[in-house]
């Protein structure tokens, strides 16, 4: 908030600078259109100067010349000819005649000689008639000025000005106490566009694609494999997970995988030892051409994953030794959603999630939620991370999910200070629904963080059978 406020100050200024230099330009550009409303002019009958008058008259050429002529006033008013206290009156004719308007001042109102005073402080130059201004004129120059670029300019950057000053003051007043009436609006607004992009997903046009061929090293083989090519990498907003794409084969090819069912990734590490690992996909399961899966960079959810000695740890191979385009063999993994309570239909999904596992239950929320493709009427999301950068890895996802289903999905993201304390957690606490008969649970992500999760919904009241870990 502070810096919100401080980069509005540095705008204000700015714009402040602004105004000034547009108003300073626009001061002497008025000065070269409008002064010949109140141009003045001294004129001597003998030394070639002009008697002071005041001129209504807008004639360019006779007010630069009354600008451009020098008036100088001697400290001793007795060196004036004596011609200056009297005007003679040929030379009020002749001011008529050279300026319509111009008025001769008689010799009243004109300067006394008062010792080395140059002017008389106690009596005015001008006479008082000569005061008066011409509000017509004014207004007339005014309108000139603001009609001009330079007025323009002007006008617009105090505009400016005035609506950031306004924004920064309710910033502070104004904002607190309709707030919650933008949070609102703007809730509304993307609840109709879910409905809309809900509206449009049932008539797309369903295309399968092709399912990729799996091919054994032999004919005794038992296993089939294929091959992908790692097409790129890419952190996940702030989070410490990494997302890789693979390309398969064909672009019109996809992994015929089930609801639940992992990927299985081999390849060689840089000592020829056979590295392995299950993936669940982070992208859909239908996508033609390519598939996406999501790890961490530190390698923080696998420490408790032992490999065997003679096998290499595909984790860090990802993550350090495959370059793009490097070639990996892939396979369909095992199957890990399973229900085996005796309360069916299912009618109630709790998915509790960590870490990347939210990559598997996005897959599962996307499956359940639609109208007509399954028995599910309501699922609950609970995803804890330790930071809370690391729900940029799929916070989007589950949004555009909730603004289409809102109804019938309802999701908490937690962070957590130690997920091996889950029942010391409030909003754990709180956002965990009661078991009732059709419920099913299911969890995601670190073993620790299962292990610890399981014991917690136990304690919950949900029985073991009712509760499916994905490994």
């Amino acid at each position: 908030m502070d810096a919100r406020r401080r980069t509005q100050s540095k705008l204000v200024i700015y714009v402040i600078a602004l105004i000034i230099a547009a108003s300073t330009t626009a001061y002497h550009s008025a000065s070269a259109l409008s002064v010949g409303s109140a141009s003045t002019c001294l004129r001597s009958s003998s030394r070639c100067t002009t008697n002071i008058a005041l001129s209504s008259s807008s004639s360019s050429s006779i007010i630069q010349n009354q600008f451009h002529r020098r008036s100088i006033i001697p400290r001793n008013i007795n060196q004036f000819s004596p011609s200056l206290q009297k005007f003679p009156s040929n030379v009020d004719k002749k001011c008529h005649n050279q300026m319509p308007g111009c008025t001769a001042l008689s010799s009243t109102t004109m300067l006394h000689s008062h010792a080395d005073i140059a002017v008389r402080l106690d009596q005015p130059v001008l006479s008082p008639g000569h005061l008066q201004i011409d509000t017509k004129t004014i207004w007339k120059s005014v309108l000139t000025l603001v009609a001009s670029d330079v007025g323009k300019t002007a006008c617009v950057a105090f505009i400016m000005a005035l609506f950031l000053a306004l924004i920064t003051k309710s910033s502070l007043k104004v904002k607190p106490k309709f707030k919650s009436v933008i949070q609102a609006f703007s809730h509304c607004t993307k609840l109709v566009q879910g409905q809309i992009v809900k509206f449009k997903d049932r008539f797309q046009a369903n295309d399968d694609g092709v399912p990729m061929d799996f091919v054994g090293d032999d004919a005794d083989s038992e296993e089939e494999w294929g091959i992908c090519t790692l097409a790129s990498k890419k952190q996940l907003g702030r989070s410490k997970f990494m997302q890789y794409d693979f390309n398969l084969p064909k672009a019109d090819n996809v992994l015929n995988l089930a609801l639940g069912q992992k990927a299985t990734l081999c390849c060689l590490d840089e000592n020829d030892n056979v590295a392995k690992r299950d993936y669940f996909l982070f992208s859909p399961r239908k996508k033609k051409g390519q598939f996406s899966i999501v790890a961490a960079m530190d390698g923080s959810e696998d420490y408790d994953v032992k490999v065997k000695r003679g096998e290499g740890d595909f984790t860090n191979v990802l993550s350090s030794e495959l370059d793009i385009g490097d070639e990996v063999a892939l396979q369909p993994g095992p199957r890990t959603l399973s229900y085996k309570g005796e309360y069916l239909p299912v009618t109630d999904m709790v998915y509790i999630a960590s870490g990347s596992g939210i990559a598997a239950v996005l897959d599962q929320v996307k499956a359940v939620l639609p109208s007509g493709s399954s028995s599910v009427k309501s699922v609950s999301v609970i995803w804890t991370n330790e930071r809370e950068e690391d729900f940029d890895v799929a916070l989007s996802s589950l949004e555009d999910e909730y603004f289409k289903y809102s109804t019938k999905l309802a999701v908490s993201c937690v962070v957590t200070d130690d997920e091996r304390s889950l029942d010391e957690n409030e909003e754990i606490d709180e956002a965990v629904p009661s078991f009732t008969p059709g419920t099913m649970a299911v969890i995601a992500g670190p073993k620790y963080f299962t292990a610890e999760a399981k014991a917690l919904l136990i304690g919950y009241g949900y029985p073991e059978r009712c509760i499916c870990v994905l490994p």
